[in-house]
């Protein structure tokens, strides 16, 4: 019994629990059930000597092969199951007619369709289905009682009625062990079924609220962004309308004007400095970054895309030092590569006092290549550290008051990772910073 009800559970042969409902697939294991049931009993009440039971039974075979037909594979299982309670309640009136009534085993058959019209009709049709199939039984109980001359004793022998109600009394237990045995297997797999997708949305819910909350977080510091960036472009503006008012109105002797000058050009730098970097974030983050990875010679790239900084360096009082002697090349996005590198030469000289070093070294790692940026300058505080490659907005000052907005790391890293390479760094406060990058050789 075990082996055919796990047979029965076959997606193939009763439904996908994905696509059929649990009276689908109740209502299709009735069906198999049924028919196998009719095939065992039209020899028995053939041989028995049942005629109109027997023909009955050959009608149920065919009628249950017709049910699980267009249940199963029609997909019609609600015209099916009405279907089934109609005919069920006709047949087995018949049959208590020639099968002789209450002292056949037939009141035991009204009973197992009781049992099985409620296992697989909708909830809301009980009160239509239960009443027609008590009203019929109490009906013809008093049919019976007024007239019992209207069903006689079909019986041929007493051997035969007890042979009939031993296989009639095996037949229902049989039905209803699968029927029970299916509805708790099925109701333990919806109940899992349930508790997973329970679990599966309170995961989902989890990861939303987290959403939400690091959504929130990134809003408040990208307004705090904005509202820092708006201030820190209206200082060069109003620091450059200052000057020519001064050129205009006041004669001013030369040496004054080129510390204005000077003054100006730093401002003028961290500004575009800080554009540069929030207009290459904003793309990113509105478009997507595309990455267009070539064979990029290390050296050349060191020398070429430093030789402003290496200026901007010259002009602090710090020295900048390229080593790359060796010849050899790193898979990489040349424009992400260039703002990579730069972004960090340039917080090391912004942060490394004058007569300082800057070194930017190279090697050679098994088959990847290691960048170094090392100076000497007044390192990174414990506390930022933790916050370094994060999005925060802050207003930063270097040694010489060179202003930044603390978007170039960020940018450093996500550029970096978009390439496939790596990002690291080592710094203690009054020490110096280490800066290091990693990408494939070619």
């Amino acid at each position: 019994m075990l082996d055919l009800l796990k047979k029965l559970n076959g997606k193939r042969l009763i439904g996908d629990p994905n696509l059929f409902s649990l009276e689908e697939r109740i209502f299709n294991t009735v069906c198999i059930i049924a028919f196998i049931t009719m095939c065992f009993e039209v020899p028995f009440n053939f041989f028995i000597g049942l005629v109109v039971p027997g023909f009955l039974c050959v009608f149920g075979v065919l009628f249950s092969a017709y049910l699980y037909y267009i249940s199963r594979f029609k997909r019609r299982s609600s015209f099916g199951i009405k279907l089934f309670c109609l005919i069920c309640n006709v047949c087995f009136a018949i049959n208590y007619f020639y099968n002789s009534g209450v002292y056949g085993p037939n009141l035991l058959l009204f009973s197992l369709v009781f049992l099985m019209i409620v296992a697989i009709i909708p909830k809301a049709h009980f009160k239509i289905w239960l009443p027609i199939n008590v009203v019929l039984v109490l009906t013809i109980l008093i049919v019976e009682y007024l007239d019992p001359q209207l069903i006689p004793n079909a019986y041929a022998d007493p051997l035969s009625k007890t042979i009939d109600f031993g296989v009639t009394y095996l037949v229902v237990v049989v039905l209803i062990y699968f029927a029970i045995s299916y509805i708790r297997e099925n109701y333990d797999y919806e109940r899992i079924l349930v508790l997973k997708k329970n679990i599966a949305i309170e995961a989902q819910n989890t990861r939303i609220i987290e959403q939400n909350s690091e959504l929130e977080r990134l809003n408040v510091e990208k307004n705090k962004l904005f509202s820092i960036v708006t201030h820190d472009i209206r200082s060069p503006l109003s620091s450059i309308q200052s000057y020519l008012e001064i050129l205009t109105e006041h004669d001013i002797d030369q040496e004054e004007r080129m510390s204005l000058e000077q003054q100006l050009l730093q401002i003028t730098r961290d500004t575009s400095d800080m554009l540069t970097n929030l207009l290459s974030w904003s793309k990113t983050q509105m478009e997507g970054a595309h990455v267009d990875l070539v064979v990029l010679p290390v050296r050349e790239a060191l020398l070429n895309g430093l030789s402003i900084e290496k200026n901007i360096a010259l002009r602090k009082g710090v020295e900048l030092v390229i080593s790359s002697d060796e010849d050899f090349a790193i898979i990489a996005d040349q424009n992400m590569f260039q703002l990579v590198l730069r972004n960090l030469v340039s917080n090391a000289i912004k942060f490394t006092q004058p007569d300082g070093l800057i070194t930017v070294s190279t090697l050679v790692d098994n088959d990847h290549c290691q960048i170094k940026i090392k100076d000497n300058g007044r390192g990174i505080d414990p506390v930022q550290q933790e916050k370094l490659f994060r999005l925060k907005a802050s207003s930063t000052f270097g040694t010489h008051n060179e202003r930044g907005i603390g978007l170039g790391l960020l940018l450093c890293k996500e550029y970096t990772d978009l390439q496939g390479g790596k990002i690291w760094f080592e710094s203690n406060v009054d020490e110096g910073s280490i800066f290091y990058l990693s990408f494939k050789l070619a």
